[in-house]
């Protein structure tokens, strides 16, 4: 990680500093939203929850967090727990951006989290079959 990348006032715990990317793996089953059109996964809305908490909590500005997902089912859900915390004016979490995968195209953030929501027993990964997509997510952050 480069000097002009690491955020020396952070109290945010990473785990290899000269490593810019965390892989976070999360075992909980996808759920089919109603009316059956798109996808949602708690556990994945649980992490995103925590590493969100995290990053405010050590000092990191609302505005420079993005989570991206493919789902529009997970965007709600996380987009949800991001409105119960911003009852109060001023909350960092009222600029956290939570967005699907094509509004972010073309736009960074200085920290990006991917709930890529798929887990079952098919092994199938919908919408990161797209290498596209998947680039797009991946190269969001700074």
């Amino acid at each position: 990680m480069t000097e002009e990348r690491t955020d020396q006032n952070l109290s945010f715990k990473w785990p290899v500093v000269e490593k810019p990317t965390l892989f976070y793996c999360e075992y909980g089953l996808e759920q089919v939203s109603l009316p059956g059109t798109s996808y949602f996964n708690l556990k994945e809305v649980e992490a995103v929850k925590m590493f969100v908490n995290n990053l405010i909590e050590s000092g990191v500005k609302g505005s420079q967090i993005g989570v991206i997902t493919p789902y529009d089912a997970q965007r709600l859900k996380i987009f949800d727990f991001i409105m119960q915390n911003n009852s109060v004016g001023g909350s960092p979490y009222s600029e956290i951006e939570v967005a699907n995968v094509h509004p972010f195209q073309g736009r960074e953030k200085d920290y990006i989290i991917i709930s890529c929501v798929r887990s079952n027993h098919n092994n199938s990964i919908g919408f990161l079959r797209d290498p596209r997509l998947l680039n797009v997510a991946i190269t969001r952050a700074r």
